[in-house]
């Protein structure tokens, strides 16, 4: 009885047994509405749940499983056929088999676009004023209120959103809205009561669209309530401000890249009205001086000034003021709010408006404190070093690839005044004609050369002091100079007498050979009458004394005294023939 009844239907049906998984009735019309035939669907349970627009499936889904038996869903939404999208309303209903006891799906499809575009025309749509429509050069679309289903759209849609007509037919109002934005429309909607069949105009303002090609368009939405196609509909105008929007975006990029651009200045920045107030300081001035904003704004530039500089600040303002163009540059001590005194550089300049007249002055300046720390901490340290160096009895000097002294200590000035009568100074030739003879030239340029060439060495050097002629002997180390770049530019070097040094070795070396003498001397000259005389008195009759033959013993014991004794003689000769100094 029932398949009778479903097949005298002008609407599709289809009856789903969901215990044997499986359909029981499926309308001859099922083709002609998806495109797909009864052996199709017999074939492929899900073909039905495939065919539904993936937009479509959440909430077919969702209303499905909230299905209730002897309830009923009534769904309005998309499926995909062979030869495009269409609009589809299903009456949804569960029931239970009497016959077999199963749970019985039964759906009753309508093709709902092709019965509209049969039974309505385009001049019916919006009562006759189609052209404003149709040719209006901002973009329109109506919607069905209860579905969000666009049903029609107008040139300047199609233009501006990239879809065809025939694509805009098979999409709703979330379509063409970024992810995000949907749920945010959803409560707009609710809370306007847009929904609702009574709802009017309403201004709903900016909103984000998607384009076919993905580009984001900012429309400003304005809409109104209208009957089309005998359903309850909104007709909306989206005027494209999406380059006004970017322009104002773009502008709002500047000036926050301004901003932080200023912001993240080490410098100081600021400005000042004609009447020496701060209009302007950045964050870099209040960090650096404790500050907040407020409390610099509207005060005079004296507040961060010294007492005693307070005059030299206040011409210096005058005379930016008074010569406009000209960078007026000024070094102040600058006070900030714990008391806290900070040495500072500035260079102001005029500022005027568009009539050429001043308005104030503008100034960049920066913290020099920790430089000019740094700097007299370095002429401290310098001064220092030099009475250190000068105070050496050592000589230290240097000089560069063109064989001229670049640094000379005092003692270095000494020596080469003893020795020539004159005193070199910086840039002067190591080679000065009449100083050192032509053998002493080559000598020197000798030992520069490995320095040069980025040899560290030492080598000995020996001259004649003039006024004793005794040989001096030293010590000179020879020091490749790099500049930032690894490049050798000069060579520095350091000499010490060493000539007390070289004596004194002298001497000990003197003295360990007459040690090694004495030590030889000791092992065979002496060792021998001393073994002659323990075994001289070995055989002394000491029972006896008297023996005859102790005589005889005790006079050879006598010989090896004395040969004991001349050993002991040579052994003095050779301790004390020098003394070390």
């Amino acid at each position: 009885m029932l398949n009778h009844i479903l097949a005298a239907l002008n609407d599709c049906a289809l009856a789903y047994d969901r215990d044997d998984a499986k359909y029981t009735f499926i309308s001859t019309g099922i083709d002609s509405l998806t495109g797909y035939t009864i052996a199709d669907f017999n074939h492929t349970a899900g073909l039905w749940q495939q065919i539904i627009d993936p937009r479509d499936k959440e909430q077919i889904q969702t209303a499905t499983d909230g299905l209730k038996e002897g309830g009923t869903a009534n769904l309005s939404y998309r499926i995909i056929t062979p030869s495009g999208k269409k609009w589809v309303r299903e009456k949804r209903t569960l029931f239970t088999d009497e016959q077999t006891g199963h749970l019985i799906l039964l759906s009753v499809v309508k093709d709902t676009q092709r019965e509209e575009e049969e039974k309505y025309n385009q001049e019916h749509a919006i009562d006759g004023y189609s052209i404003l429509f149709d040719n209006n050069p901002n973009p329109m679309w109506i919607y069905e209120l209860s579905t969000l289903r666009i049903l029609k759209v107008n040139n300047a849609a199609i233009k501006t959103y990239g879809y065809t007509e025939e694509e805009f037919l098979t999409m709703t109002i979330q379509d063409i809205r970024p992810g995000l934005e949907r749920e945010k429309l959803n409560s707009f909607l609710d809370e306007k009561g847009i929904t609702q069949t009574d709802s009017g105009f309403n201004q709903s303002g900016v909103w984000k669209h998607v384009a076919r090609d993905g580009r984001v368009i900012f429309a400003d939405i304005n809409g109104d309530g209208i009957r089309y196609k005998n359903r309850d509909c909104r007709i909306v105008v989206a005027v494209n401000i999406t380059e006004k929007i970017r322009s104002k975006e773009d502008v709002k990029l500047r000036e926050q890249f301004l901003n932080s651009l200023i912001d993240s200045q080490t410098n100081f920045l600021m400005r000042i009205d004609i009447n020496g107030h701060h209009t302007f300081v950045n964050k870099q001035f209040l960090i650096t001086f404790g500050y907040i904003e407020g409390e610099i704004i509207g005060t005079h530039f004296t507040k961060t000034s010294v007492p005693e500089e307070e005059d030299l600040c206040r011409n210096a303002f005058m005379d930016c003021i008074a010569h406009p163009g000209e960078v007026i540059k000024l070094s102040p001590k600058k006070v900030g709010k714990k008391g806290d005194i900070h040495d500072t550089e500035w260079e102001f300049i005029a500022i005027t408006d568009e009539d050429g007249q001043v308005t104030g002055a503008q100034g960049v300046g920066q913290d020099v404190t920790e430089r000019n720390n740094a700097q007299k901490e370095i002429i401290w340290t310098k001064n220092n070093l030099e009475a250190l160096i000068n105070n050496t009895e050592d000589l230290i000097w240097s000089i560069n690839r063109d064989n001229m002294y670049l640094y000379m200590n005092q003692a270095f000035k000494d020596a080469y005044f003893k020795a020539n009568g004159t005193i070199p100074v910086k840039g002067d030739s190591i080679y000065q004609k009449g100083d050192f003879d032509e053998k002493i030239f080559k000598k020197w340029d000798d030992l520069y050369k490995p320095a040069f060439n980025g040899t560290r060495y030492v080598a000995i050097d020996e001259t004649i002091d003039p006024e004793t002629n005794e040989i001096i002997f030293s010590e000179v180390s020879f020091n490749p100079i790099y500049d930032s770049e690894g490049k050798i530019t000069g060579v520095g070097c350091f000499a010490r007498n060493i000539t007390e040094r070289i004596k004194i070795n002298k001497a000990i070396s003197d003295q360990n050979k007459r040690l090694q003498n004495i030590a030889s001397i000791s092992s065979h000259d002496l060792r021998k009458p001393v073994a002659t005389m323990l075994g001289l008195i070995n055989i002394i009759d000491k029972e006896d004394f008297y023996n005859p033959e102790n005589k005889e013993i005790i006079e050879h014991l006598l010989t090896v005294g004395c040969e004991i004794d001349d050993v002991i003689r040579l052994i003095v000769d050779s301790s004390f023939t020098s003394n070390l100094p």
